[in-house]
């Protein structure tokens, strides 16, 4: 018999592609419940392209956009969590004339409407 080291996976549950996950650190989370902060900024890394971007032919080519964001606040057990609405994301640029779209140039941003669950 071999020993097995891995988990089985489970079913893949459908996810809901119209709302995005996020963390957030405390200060963020309570700035968005209180309707103080209204847009959300997010690196131009792989992970979060992989999540914001529609990229085609290895072009990107806009920003995905969904419904809603469910926040996290951090990665404690059993966290505070809300969902807030998602007006649009968008590609911010620093450098307009720049060729390539590096971290160093731009930044997603995610404008947020009313927090709609607490």
């Amino acid at each position: 018999m071999i020993a097995q080291t891995k988990k089985p996976k489970k079913p893949n549950a459908k996810k809901d592609k119209t709302q995005l996950f996020l963390v957030l650190s405390k200060q963020w989370f309570y700035e968005i419940l209180a309707g103080t902060k209204k847009e959300e900024y997010r690196e131009f890394t792989d992970h979060n392209m992989s999540r914001l971007a529609v990229i085609e032919n290895g072009e990107f080519v806009g920003c995905r956009q969904y419904e809603t964001v469910k926040f996290q606040l951090g990665y404690t057990k059993n966290p505070p969590q809300m969902i807030v609405e998602v007006k649009e994301i968008t590609l911010d640029m620093n450098d307009p004339n720049a060729e390539l779209l590096t971290i160093d140039n731009c930044n997603f941003t995610i404008k947020l409407g009313q927090v709609l669950e607490k």
